[in-house]
Parts: C-alpha cells; structure tokens; sequence
C-alpha cells in the first residue's frame, strides 16, 4: 500500500512536470513569434525612416528656404543653451556676441527691401523672430548690446513689429536712427509705433527729425502743427509757412479745429497753455492729449486718455463731449455714445451736431432729423444745424422739406457758408434730375448752383465743401479747366472727403480722358465700398470704349448697391439694346417708366426698343404719351415719324418729322427721316436735299451719305457718284459695298469716255 502511495505520488509529479514542460514549450513558441513578428517590424520601420529621410533631403534641397529656417532654429537653441543652461557665468561681452549671431542667423532670412517692395517675410519667420524677442529679454538686453549695422537693427525691427513686439521694435529703429540720422524709414516706422502708444512727446521729436530729412513733407508739417497747437507756436509758424509755400491754404481740417476747440474749452477761457506736451497733470490736458490722439487716429489710447480725466474730473464737460466722439468711432457704442452725448449736453456742451451724427451713423435719421428740429426750435438761426436739417432731408429723400428748412432760415443765417452751399446742393440736384429726364442740364439751374457755391466761398474761402460744389457745377457746364482748379482747392481743404476721387473720375471722364478716369475709378474703389458711382463711371468708361457687355455688369454692380439709379437702369437698357438683348432692355425700361412716368428718355429708350421688335403700333402709342407731356420733343416726333412710314401711314409721317426740324434744324436724324419719307414718296429732289441736310448736320452720318451716293449711281452721275462714295469710304474705308460701288463707278465712267471718244 505504502509503495502504492509512493508510485501515485510519483506519478502526480511527473504529471506536473510534464505540464510545466509543455507550458514553458508553448511560451517558447509564442517568444518566437513575437520575435519574428519584432523582426519584421524594425525592418519596415527602418525602411520607412530611410523613405522619408531620403524625402526630406529631397524637400529641403528644393526648398533652401526651410532649410535656412532649420539653421535659424539651430542658432537660436545653440545660443539659448550658452545663455542659460550652460551653469557657468558668461561675461558681458559673450553674451552680446552670441546674441549678436542669433540676430544675424534671423536677419539672413529678411533681407534689404526696396521702397517699391512690399514682400513679407518668408513664412515661418515670424515665430523665430518672437523667439529671438523672447531670448533677448530673459537676457536683459538691449538694441544697443547688439552688434549690428543701422541698416540691420532698422530689419531687426521690421521683424519684431510684425509679430507685436512693439518695445523691441521701436528700441531696434532708435537703433538704427542712432546710427544712421539720415536713415528715413527707420524713423518713419519709430514714429508709427509712438503714434500707437500715444507717446506724444517721443513723436514730436521724430517728426522733428524727420524735417530734418524730409523739410516739405506735408504730411509730416500737418502732423508736427497739430501736436504743437498751443504748445510751441513758433514751429507752428514755421511749419504753416512752409506749408504755404508748397500751395497748401488750410493747416487744419475742420475735425482738427472742432477737436482743437474742445482741447480749448476744456483748459477753459482764462487758463494759460502749460509748456510742454505730454505733461498730463489734470483732466484739461488728457483732454487735449486725446484729441491730438484721435486726429493721429489712435481711438484706443485716445480713450484711455479720456478715461483718465474723467477719473479726475467727472464734470469735465469737453471730456463728456470726445469722449462720445471716440465712442461713435467704434462699432456697437451707439448707446453709450449717446449717453456720454447727453453728459456733455448738460454740462454746457454744443452737442447737437454730434448726436444727430451718432444717430444718422446708426441708421436712425429720423430721430436724428427730430433732434435738429427740436434745437432750431429753440435757435432758429444757427446755420449749421439747419444746414445740416436740410441736408439730412434731403438724404432722406424729401427735396421739398430740404428747400422748406433753406426757405424758413432767418436773415441773419445767411451770413455764414453752410446754408448757401445747401442751397447750390439742391440745385444741383434738380441738374440731375433734369438731366436724368431729358439727356442734358438746365443751364439755369447750374448759374443759380454756381451763385449760391460763390456766395458761400465769400463768406468762408477755406470751405472744402463749397469748392467741391463748385467744381461740380463748373462740370456740368463743360468749364473743365476751372472745374479743375476748383478741384484741386477743395481735395487741399478737404483731403479725405469722399467725394474728392470720385469728382477727379468723372471730370476726367467728362473731358474724355477715359485712361485716367479708370485709373482714378479704381483708386477710388479702394476708399469707397458699395459707392454705386464708382461701378457707373467704370461702366460708363467701357461703354465708350466699345466694351458693351463690360458695360452692363459693371451697370449692373450699380443696381445691386442702389436699385433706384435712374442713370445706372438707363444705361443699362442702351447697352442691352445694342447688344440685342431686347428682353433685358425692355425689362429696365419698363421698370423706369413704373417708377418714373414722367421719365422723358425712358419713355423714348421703350420705343425705340418696341420699333426694334417690330411693335410699331405699341411704340407709337408710347410716344404720343410722351409728346403729351412735352410736345416739343423733337426725337420724339422723329421716331412717331418712323412708326408712320412703318406703319404704312407715310401721308402722316411728314408732319411730325417737318415739327421736329422747325424745332432743331441741326437734328440729322430728323432730316434723313424726311428724306427716307420722301423718297418713297418719289421726291428724289427733295430727298437728296434732306438726305444733304442730315450730312451737313452730323458729317459721320454713313446712312445719309450711303442715300446720296446710291441715287447718284442709279441716276448714271458718275462723276458725283463717284465723290459720294469716297465720303462714305472716308468714314469707314472699309465698306464693302462703297468699294464695290465706287470700282463700278470708275469702269463705268472710264467705258463711257471711251465710247465718246473720237475713233480712228
């Protein structure tokens, strides 16, 4: 039994040993394969990082510039590692040297600029060159600790201006100006950032020298003049007399006298002007410190400088009333602006030219016309606001209450600019709406324009506006040329005006310098978005150069902005109708006579669309509507003559035709109408005579002169004939049949002197 035992004991062991051995086999299988399977693996690994080793030696062989940014990346670890992981003190002068080189490495990848051009940086740049920024200040360094050229510290600063280093930057361009004075870019880009931060008085001395470099540079006079005003008033003088010299007549725009008025106030009557610029001691002085920040443009730092007037003056009405100003600059302040408006106003501020701004900006004019209203209420003599009342109404459409706001202005405020340029404004308007009705201007309504816009320049000649009026109404009488020197006084007073380049385009264009007015129409695309003018002009420009199709989108662009361009719709339907698109022509003229009933050249445009589609009866009643409201029309009455002789009622068709000519003999059309009319009638006499008449009339008439030549080749004079075809060949020396006539003239005429003459 024992032995039993022991032998199942045995047995059991054995049993377990056999199992431990299969396991450990089976492990030895799976190692295997994993081994095998690891194997595998480093080897396709290895060949893909060999695939893309060789790819990026390929890319960065092709592309030396991503391989000269992995060397910038390279220097700038190297020299970061040297600065500050190496745990060894490093003196002064290394460090500027390893800075030195990173900086060089950075600026190899930004090379020397031309002033014509404008290429950025290569991309990727920008990151290393905040990482040169971020390394220089963990250092403490300065521009100057750099070893670097003028030329160097002046691209240095380029870079970190780009990606927003501003104290890097202008420490680089003071650098560079430091050792280059001549050096105007650096300086120019120096005075944009202090302009940025506000720093006045660090901007002061830039522009100073600036004119060192620079001594006409009118921006830069203008500039200098308006941070001088009431400060340094003998480099105010020197600067107004230079700029007199260079022809500019205004030192200051209007917003510059407005806000330099504030400035006024808000130091008050009797307090003396501090010396100095940037001496912000009290609320008057961060009010004048905004102002001259908001003409430089700088809404941010302006605002501050308000807010920190109003911290120390709350009741400062002149900080109230700007600060509303810089509010209305940005989007979504409406509400806040007003509020401020309102602080201003009852403090004793003169608000109410502003608040109506802010509201008219906003889209609220009628809220802005009840605020003028409820002043002039209270002051009904104030020019300006009613000037502005007018204005507004007119804006909105109603040119009667525009005129009735002119009409109710007391004597006294008439003695000032603003309602005298109103009053040339409307009657520039009603010019248009002439000329929009009938194709040309009333010559009245541009004397009485010229009168009001001289009467305003008597009583202020620096008025922007009343020179732009004027050149506008010397236009539209065809005086280019002093259309064009008043041009040029009203763009000096009024620089930014809106209206400026587009008054340049269409004087341009008037003249007939279309090269320069699509210069100048596309320059003005640039400061004007959605200005339905500038599309017209260009499409008045393509018009005229044959460019129809061009014409029509470039009309249609007009439409899309204003839908109710009278002159836009017009010329569109012409183009359509040369182009042969007689549905979009009749579509447009359709839409003007709906619109417009009493629209003359509408209403001609439709029928002159139906006689083409052949609807002579609908074209006549057409025109007969129009005669009924002018009876004097006199192609009116040349295109009813038309439709008679189409319309086989030629007995008719003489009467209208005879009005048209009684009215304008100079009318070619009406003439060679007549002709046409009566030489179906068989009057060949008296239609070679009107056939004559119409050639006289308009020297390019082809059709008139075609008439002439082809009666003279029936009627066998060939001698005549022969001249006759020669005109028409003189206005296009192409015509075939000319050609053709004019070789069957001479054979003919040469065979019949040979039959005449005597044979042997």
């Amino acid at each position: 039994m024992a032995i039993l035992t022991i032998y199942g004991v045995l047995g059991v062991a054995l049993f377990a040993l056999w199992l431990k051995h299969k396991s450990v086999l089976r492990q030895r299988e799976r190692m295997r394969d994993k081994l095998v399977s690891v194997e595998g693996n480093l080897n396709e690994t290895s060949q893909r990082l060999d695939l893309l080793s060789r790819g990026v030696d390929t890319i960065l062989s092709g592309t030396p510039q991503v391989h000269g940014l992995l060397g910038v990346h390279r220097s700038l670890e190297s020299a970061e590692d040297l600065l500050f992981n190496q745990g060894i003190p490093i003196s002064n002068s290394e460090s500027c040297a390893i800075a030195s080189h990173a900086a060089k490495a950075v600026l190899e990848h930004h090379p020397e600029r031309g002033p014509d051009d404008d290429a950025s940086p290569i991309p990727g740049l920008h990151p290393l060159s905040g990482r040169l920024a971020a390394m220089l200040s963990e250092a403490e360094m300065k521009a100057e600790d750099i070893e670097l050229t003028a030329g160097e510290h002046r691209r240095l600063g380029e870079l970190f201006h780009a990606v927003d280093r501003t104290d890097w930057a202008a420490d680089c361009f003071h650098r560079a100006n430091e050792l280059d004075p001549e050096d105007e870019s650096a300086l120019r880009s120096l005075s944009e950032i202090q302009r940025q931060k506000g720093d006045l008085e660090a901007l002061d001395r830039s522009l100073e020298r600036l004119l060192s470099i620079a001594p006409d540079d009118v921006g830069i006079l203008k500039e200098q003049a308006l941070l001088l005003e009431g400060s340094d008033p003998s480099r105010v003088i020197r600067n107004r007399k230079r700029l007199e010299a260079l022809g500019i007549d205004s030192l200051f725009s209007e917003e510059a006298l407005e806000l330099t008025d504030i400035a006024k106030r808000a130091r008050g009557a009797h307090q003396g002007v501090k010396p100095g610029l940037l001496q912000s001691e009290n609320a008057a002085d961060f009010v004048e410190r905004a102002a001259k920040q908001l003409l430089l443009g700088e809404v941010r730092v302006a605002l501050e400088s308000i807010e920190s007037a109003l911290e120390i003056d709350a009741k400062k009405g002149p900080a109230w009333f700007l600060k509303a100003r810089l509010l209305a600059a940005g989007e979504g302040n409406t509400k806040a602006a007003l509020k401020s408006i309102r602080r201003a106003s009852a403090l004793g501020e003169y608000t109410v030219m502003l608040e109506s701004e802010i509201l008219e900006n906003d889209g609220r004019t009628d809220a802005a016309i009840q605020v003028l209203e409820e002043h002039l209420e209270k002051t009904p003599s104030d020019p300006e606001v009613r000037g502005k009342l007018s204005l507004l109404w007119l804006r909105n459409g109603s040119n009667d209450s525009s005129c009735r706001v002119l009409d109710e202005a007391p004597d006294e405020s008439w003695d000032s600019a603003p309602l005298h340029i109103m009053r040339g404004r409307l009657h520039l308007v009603d010019a248009d709406e002439h000329r929009d009705n009938t194709g040309k201007h009333e010559q009245m309504l541009l004397v009485d324009a010229l009168v009001a816009f001289d009467k305003a320049i008597e009583h202020d000649r620096e008025s922007g506006l009343a020179w732009l009026g004027r050149a506008r109404a010397l236009r539209y009488q065809g005086t280019y040329n002093e259309a064009e020197v008043a041009l040029v006084r009203a763009r000096r007073l009024i620089p930014e005006h809106p209206s400026i380049p587009l008054e340049e385009a269409q004087l341009s264009l008037d003249a007939n310098n279309l090269e320069q007015a699509n210069a100048l129409a596309i320059e003005a695309t640039t400061h004007l978005k959605n200005n339905p003018t500038v599309p017209f002009i260009r499409g008045i420009i393509a018009a005229r150069l044959g460019r129809l199709e061009e014409a029509r989108n470039f009309f249609s662009s007009t439409l899309e902005i204003d839908p109710d361009h009278v002159r836009a719709r017009l010329n569109r339907c012409s183009a359509a109708l040369l182009c042969e698109n007689l549905a979009q022509a009749l579509d447009d003229a359709d839409h003007l006579v709906k619109a417009r009933p009493e629209h003359e050249l509408a209403r001609l445009r439709r029928s002159e669309i139906l006689m083409n589609l052949g609807d002579w009866s609908e074209a006549e009643t057409e025109l007969r509507n129009l005669l009924k409201r002018n009876s004097e029309h006199t192609m009116a009455l040349v295109h009813l003559g038309t439709c008679m002789i189409a319309a086989g009622k030629s007995e008719q068709a003489e009467r209208p035709l005879n009005k048209a000519i009684g009215i304008d003999p100079n009318l070619s059309e009406a003439w060679y109408q007549r002709g046409l009319l009566y030489l179906d009638f068989g009057r060949i006499d008296e239609a070679m005579s009107d056939f004559a008449g119409a050639a006289r009339t308009d020297t390019h008439h082809i059709d008139a002169r075609l008439r002439i030549a082809a009666i003279l080749h029936e009627g066998e004079n060939f001698d005549k004939a022969v001249a006759a075809w020669r005109q028409v060949l003189d206005i296009e020396p192409q015509h075939r049949l000319a050609r053709r006539r004019l070789a069957e003239c001479r054979d003919l005429r040469a065979a019949r002197s040979a039959s005449l003459s005597p044979k042997d």
